[in-house]
């Protein structure tokens, strides 16, 4: 290596040097020459020679030459790329072979083969390669999203984003190397050759057992594992095998989830099937797993993708320490059951609990157990005690055996039991009676050892086990592993300033603690235990906790941090790793304080004046820069595990009072009610104004308080605005609603059915063959499709990337992303499906028909894989099944006939197979006569375990039937007709008759949720995460997201594998909770909706015919004006800008005109005015600013009437023969004209007559090219569009009437919020007066139309619009350089697209938007 280093400095020989891609060494340790110094002699005594020899000297073996060659040679360099593999060979062996089967063959060969795979990528060779062998570095990685053509230009690149897909956070081989550097030299090589581990290793096929080792604790699984990863990367070639640690002081590197993410991370960067899958699953779907349960992981990442990869070679998969995961039990039944079509061998080690024996007594055929003794390990632990010896008594060799027999005949198997006393024994090492008593008093076995050592520290002077007893609290209780400043930061408050902290610790905590790369842990997890324990009475857990929980409020309950936050904001160039980064150096405990705080909370002492004062202080003071300092992060999630630790520890307080038969004081006088109510204000905040924090964190302080209820914490606290503030009026509701969402499908028709994934939820209009994608985050329309027959059925695929419909003739496959058809085929069966689902892959659909037979096809050919039939074929009769069920693994299927009992059959079976059979306890005492008339069965639900299913039956309640035990448990008391459960099968969601919707918890079917709505429902769904409810009814789809469905995520914030309170919570979250819903089905909604120009009023039309005036200071009604019918809804309404007249038009024509005056006092006096009806819809209505004319214009005709006097009459009226895409506008600059602004021109008419006066034609602009979204499909615009495509949607002139911006979409697109969708340009007006062109000029404002989802209009000479996020904003158009501006937002909840198409505001700045039947109204929050 020096030579090579030495040889590309050199200028003359650097080229060559160049060409070096690899160097290889095969070396061994160099013993020296024993007759070196014998020859040194010699010549010396030479007459040739007078001085000794150096180069002869270097080779005696006590040369310290030779001893800096093997150093180098026993260690890693740590150069980029670099690999060390131990041989078994001495210097004659090492390069000679006894066969291809040599261990140490196999080992060089691999060495070279990858060395030679990246020389190949060097020179350009590594296209050759099959896809799914390339290294992550040696290809290129285009993003498949539609249109994006976005390349991931560089390894870096792809493998940073698939840390952001997966919630990758830490890294893996680090781990891997603390583990390797713990093993000696020569340990472990074992266990490769016990004929267990070769049966496994050799195994060939996709049935390949699980290797489960089982040992002790602290026998050395883990130093063990970490060497079966190293091993089978020297034999495999470096690359086959994935491996994960599970830790149990590690609340995030505990749990399942991110065992599983993390498997699929190294899957991900070393085959491109997977990562390329991964990435177009981010393209269509945004998808991101790292709150993602290890179900839905397991399902979409290794069922949806990896299991579906033939790769070209074995897949080892090396998981370590089952026994300290969150639910080992889960990670047991998924590896058991898991089906790929790729051989993956996979080996497991932990403790022998009941998870890891049932899965051994239970799966004997899947399983190869392999138990550790301490005779497995002896050697390597002797090895171990040797060489720690022989290394502190070197010259003493009776004492030194002594020593090692000694502590071998203790031993009992355990590395860390020999570690530890070693530590011990070498502070002893002063003489032979030293040692010997150290011998006999030393404790064999883990507990007492433990004993031993915590007595070593209660026996220090009192400041020092004060400081241990803080070191060993904070280590023991932290959420993870504190880093060396971390740790130091919080103790300094205590203890003041360390010289080194780590020589601290070292000194003081009896060897509990070890600090490995500036990380501070226990040195084992059985030391946690023992610490806890109460019988020793060290460290109290929940006091424990407490002390942690004040250090962490106290610390974030500094004013400096609000300034801090906002001083990092105003450095655009610095990212938001950035920040952490340097939050992280500047304050180290920082960090921790903000994620971890509310876990001590959780678990502290509830009864604690001093911790209820804490958390008093910190929401009334600091918690808005607490969210800013989140949002900063994007971390918002941190809010939510908030909540629910927040949630846990009231819950527990309240408990503690029931329970208790007198409780203390300190357990009255603590109010929790508050704090709950902060943790539900912290969801809302989250689920409400995410992307708000997330855009814009300063947000926090001025606007979300006040949008926020009156009566929640959060707007009591920080709601109030000083004079001249935002401020939200107008909205009824103090406290949060559950409603997110209604939307609509197509006018009066009903959704018959609706489906959620967790990008999209689809609704389906049956009778129309429509399916609508709608935003499952904004509730916003996407797009349609179009089956064009009436269609029955939809299904959505794992990943949920695609969408099958299904109607009488044919099935018809979608990408939900784009709408596109890709793949379909006609119905081969007259007979009627009854049920539909994406098969085990994404290329069949498995359809189950009324003729019993269940069929799988190929979508791309349609043709007919496999038939099962659910009744024998002779047996057929004119009654179908009543409905067909399949389950989630697709191998069952429940079936029910009418008047006849529920059935499931396994769909593996094909012949001869008696199916499972479902006979209810009341229908076995019936009479022999009426065993056919069976109670009627309406739904069945499967459990995700697919061993029982949740049946539903007709005004009788519920029946769970396990039918692998054929037991059976009834629930009489639930009236339903609707049933659905949640994917994970915790909640069950029913409907009655009525409509309200009830949530159960499972299994004990406690009701904890309780919405009453009336009118009929259809369909109802949960969300893949179980958060969220769907509902249809009629034409309307619901979206509710109750509180109570949130629920502890799957990052480890609780003990559940070993917590005791885990069963506390459980029952205490399933206490009933009854939410009345506060958005009332017989409340009318807004259709239409003005403002004066006074800011004291507006007028808005309902979808129940009525016009009414409301305040426009608090929202209450000032009168109701008139009434159109009932039947009706309003469509259109203008309001003169006097006040004087009000006019209105609904959806059958008919057009009321009034005369109003104002008698003060919200006093208004209400004349007739006219009342027609036409044979088209108005589109607007537009009056004279003398308000002596009025122009009523519909899409057929324009009609100009006189409104002033007693005889109201039409004047003038225009025809034209089609649609025209036009809006009128009153002249800016002449009140006697008025605008007729289409797409492609501006015309002037007269006020008088309604003639023509001049006619002017746009000149054409680049956003004229390109591509639409409309209803029917994309349309491509290769020229000035025509009128019939496209039409103007607004039109607004600046206050000096220099410039109109003009607004345009698609035609039938008025309610479309894609910006794809809008064009906005703008107009001088003096051309419009102009004689002497015809062509008027107009300037395509590009940058602005793609950030806009629709323009409202001009405000103090800036456009005023709603960007894509719904923010409102304003454009400055009289600058140098055109800024937008953000003013506020619309909340979640405001947005949908009926309502923001009614948003508007008036000359005074205030906004008004609709929202659940009544009007918003935000003040001051545009003004200058």
């Amino acid at each position: 290596m020096k030579a090579y280093i030495l040889g590309r400095q050199d200028p003359m020989c650097s080229k060559i040097f160049e060409q070096v891609r690899g160097i290889a060494f095969l070396a061994t340790p160099h013993g020296g020459a024993s007759d070196a110094k014998l020859l040194n002699w010699i010549l010396k005594a030479s007459p040739f020679s007078t001085s000794r020899k150096e180069y002869i000297a270097q080779l005696e073996p006590t040369s310290h030459m030779l001893q800096d060659i093997n150093d180098q040679f026993s260690k890693m360099c740590g150069y980029p790329q670099e690999h060390s593999s131990p041989l078994a060979a001495d210097h004659h062996s090492i390069c000679k072979f006894i066969s291809n089967t040599d261990e140490n063959y196999v080992c060089v060969k691999g060495v070279l083969k990858m060395m030679r795979s990246k020389i190949d990528f060097a020179a350009g060779l590594h296209s050759v390669l099959p896809a799914s062998q390339r290294p992550l570095s040696s290809v290129s990685i285009r993003s498949t999203q539609d249109g994006a053509g976005e390349r991931r230009s560089s390894a870096a690149e792809a493998t940073k984003e698939l840390q952001e897909i997966l919630g990758i956070t830490y890294s893996l081989e680090s781990e891997l190397n603390a583990r390797m550097a713990q093993k000696m030299e020569g340990s472990c090589q074992w266990f490769p050759r016990k004929q267990s581990f070769q049966d496994w290793f050799e195994c060939a096929g996709i049935n390949t057992p699980i290797f489960i080792l089982t040992a002790p604790p602290a026998a050395g699984k883990s130093t063990l594992a970490s060497y079966v990863i190293q091993w089978i990367r020297d034999v495999s070639f470096d690359t086959a095998c994935q491996y994960f640690f599970f830790i149990s002081d590690h609340q995030v590197k505990r749990t399942v989830s991110y065992c599983l993410r993390m498997i699929a991370f190294q899957l991900a960067l070393r085959y491109d099937a997977v990562r390329e899958a991964l990435f177009r699953l981010k393209d269509e779907t945004n998808a991101t797993f790292e709150r993602q349960s290890s179900k839905d992981v397991w399902e979409k990442i290794f069922q949806g993708i990896v299991f579906r990869i033939p790769f070209k070679e074995d897949i080892f998969w090396i998981l370590d320490a089952l026994d300290e995961s969150d639910t080992p039990g889960i990670l047991c039944e998924m590896l058991i059951r898991s089906r790929s079509m790729t051989p993956i061998k996979i080996l497991v080690t932990s403790r022998e609990t009941r998870d890891v024996s049932n899965l051994i007594h239970n799966a004997k055929d899947k399983v190869i157990h392999e138990a550790l003794t301490p005779a497995d390990t002896y050697q390597d632990i002797k090895e171990c005690v040797s060489a720690t010896v022989r290394a502190n008594l070197p010259q003493d060799n009776e004492a030194r055996d002594e020593v090692i027999d000694q502590i071998l005949i203790k031993a009992n198997g355990s590395f860390l039991w020999v570690r530890l006393t070693l530590d011990t024994i070498r502070e002893s090492w002063h003489t032979q009676e030293d040692i010997r008593k150290a011998l006999r008093d030393f404790p064999k076995g883990m507990e007492p050892l433990y004993a031993g050592m915590l007595g070593h520290i209660t026996q220090q002077n009192p400041s020092k086990r004060a400081m241990a007893s803080e070191i060993l609290t904070w280590i023991v209780c932290s959420y993870r592993p504190l880093g060396l400043f971390e740790l130091q930061a919080a103790l300094t408050t205590t203890f003041g300033e360390f010289l080194s902290l780590e020589d601290t610790i070292s000194q003081i905590c009896g060897h509990f603690v070890r600090v490995t790369d500036s990380k501070v842990t226990l040195v084992h997890a059985t030391g946690r235990d023992f610490l806890l324990n109460r019988s020793n009475g060290f460290i109290d857990k929940h006091e424990g906790h407490q002390k942690l929980a004040l250090a962490c409020l106290r610390y974030l309950s500094d004013d400096n941090w609000r300034h801090i936050f906002a001083l990092s904001l105003r450095n655009p160039k610095m990212t938001k790793p950035t920040h952490s980064s340097r939050y992280g150096d500047q304050h180290p405990f920082l960090t921790y304080a903000t994620q971890h705080w509310a876990y001590h909370v959780k678990n502290a002492v509830r009864n604690s004046d001093e911790l209820w004062d804490a958390l008093d202080t910190f929401f009334h003071g600091y918690i808005l820069a607490w969210i800013h300092g989140i949002a900063i992060s994007s971390s918002l999630q941190t809010l939510v595990r908030t909540a629910q630790d927040l949630r846990y520890f009231c819950h527990r307080l309240a408990r503690e009072r029931a329970i208790t038969a007198d409780p203390p004081i300190s357990l009255k006088i603590h109010d929790a009610q508050w704090l709950r109510s902060w943790a539900t204000d912290l969801i809302r905040i989250v689920r409400k104004f995410g992307r708000v924090l997330l855009q814009n964190p300063l947000a926090i302080y001025r606007l979300i308080p006040v949008f926020c209820p009156s009566k929640s914490q959060i707007g009591m606290v920080y709601g109030k605005t000083p004079d001249f503030g935002v401020s939200v009026a107008g909205i009824s509701s103090s406290w949060w609603d559950d409603c997110m969402a209604r939307v609509s499908g197509v006018e009066d028709e009903t959704i018959s059915r609706v489906f959620p994934t967790e990008s999209y939820f689809v609704t389906l209009v049956s009778t129309k063959g429509k399916a609508i994608v709608w935003s499952s985050e904004t509730c916003a329309e996407l797009r349609s499709v179009y089956h064009n027959e009436y269609t029955t059925h939809m299904a959505v695929n794992k990943l949920g990337t695609m969408l099958a419909t299904a109607g009488v003739r044919t099935v018809r496959v979608w990408e939900l992303s784009s709408g596109k058809e890709i793949g379909g085929f006609p119905q081969n069966s007259e007979a009627k499906t009854i049920t539909m689902t994406f098969g085990h892959s994404d290329g069949s659909l498995i359809i189950g028909r009324e003729d019993f037979s269940v069929q799988t096809y190929d979508i791309s050919s349609g043709l007919v894989t496999s038939t099962f039939w659910t009744r024998p074929r002779q047996n057929f009769d004119m009654n179908g099944p009543r409905f067909m069920t399949i389950s989630p693994d697709l191998m069952k299927i429940a079936v029910a006939e009418r008047g006849k009992p529920v059935l499931v059959w396994d769909m593996e079976v094909f012949q001869d197979q008696q199916p499972w059979r479902c006979v209810r306890h009341t229908d076995r005492l019936r009479s022999v006569h009426e065993q056919e008339a069976w109670t009627a069965s309406e739904v069945v639900c499967w459990h995700p375990d697919v061993t029982s299913i949740f049946i539903l039956y007709q005004g009788s309640g519920i029946v769970h039937w396990n039918f692998t035990e054929d037991t059976q448990k009834e629930y009489p008391h639930i009236e339903g007709r609707e049933m659905v459960l949640s994917k994970d099968g915790n909640f069950l969601l029913t409907s009655n008759p009525s409509g309200t919707l009830y949530v159960w918890a499972l299994p004990r079917f406690n009701l904890i949720y309780k919405l009453f709505y009336e009118d009929i429902v259809r369909d109802i769904a949960f969300s893949p995460d179980g958060q969220r409810i769907y509902d249809s009814r009629g034409a309307i789809c619901n979206v509710w997201e109750p509180d109570i469905l949130i629920r502890q995520d799957d990052s480890g914030r609780d003990d559940v594998s070993n917590n005791h309170d885990t069963g506390a919570e459980s029952s205490i979250l399933s206490d009933p909770i009854t939410h009345i819903s506060q958005n009332d089905s017989t409340v009318s909604q807004i259709t239409a909706l003005v403002c004066d120009s006074e800011d004291e009023y507006y007028c808005c039309g309902r979808d129940d015919g009525s016009v009414a005036i409301h305040s426009a200071r608090d929202g209450t009604k000032v009168r109701k004006v008139y009434n159109h019918s009932s039947m009706a809804s309003i469509v259109a309404l203008e309001w003169s800008k006097s006040g004087r007249f009000i006019i209105s038009g609904d959806d059958a024509g008919r057009i009321i005109c009034k005369r109003l005056e104002s008698k003060g006092k919200g006093i208004w006096a209400v004349f007739p005015g006219f009342d027609i009806r036409l044979n088209d819809l108005v589109r607007q209505f537009v009056f004279h600013p003398n308000e002596g004319s009025l122009l009523i214009s519909t899409e057929s005709s324009d009609r100009l009437w006189r409104i002033r006097g007693k005889a109201k009459r039409e004047i003038s009226r225009k025809s034209w023969p089609s649609s025209i895409g036009r809006r009128w506008s009153l002249c800016p600059d002449d009140s006697n004209i008025l605008l007729w602004v289409d797409p492609h021109k501006i015309d002037t008419f007269g006020w008088e007559d309604l003639e023509l006066h001049q006619s002017q034609s746009f000149n054409p602009t680049p956003a004229d090219e390109g591509e639409w979204e409309t209803e029917a499909g994309r349309r491509s615009l290769n020229r000035t569009p025509s009128s019939g495509t496209e039409s103007v949607r607004c039109i607004s002139a600046t206050r000096n009437g220099r410039q109109l911006i003009i607004e345009t979409v698609p035609t039938g697109s008025f309610s479309s919020l894609a910006p794809r969708n809008t064009r906005v340009h703008h107009v001088p007006t003096f051309s419009t007066t102009s004689r002497n062109t015809n062509v008027v000029r107009r300037v395509a404002l590009t940058d602005l139309a793609q950030q806009t989802s629709r323009v409202l209009g001009i405000f103090n000479d800036r456009t005023l619009f709603l960007d894509t996020t719904f923010w409102v904003c304003t454009w400055e158009l009289t600058g140098l350089v055109p800024a937008i501006k953000r003013h506020f937002f619309l909340p979640r909840d405001w947005i949908s697209p009926t309502s923001l198409q009614l948003v508007t505001y008036n000359e005074h700045g205030t906004v008004f938007c609709p929202r659940n039947g009544e009007v918003a109204i935000v003040k001051n929050g545009i003004k200058t």
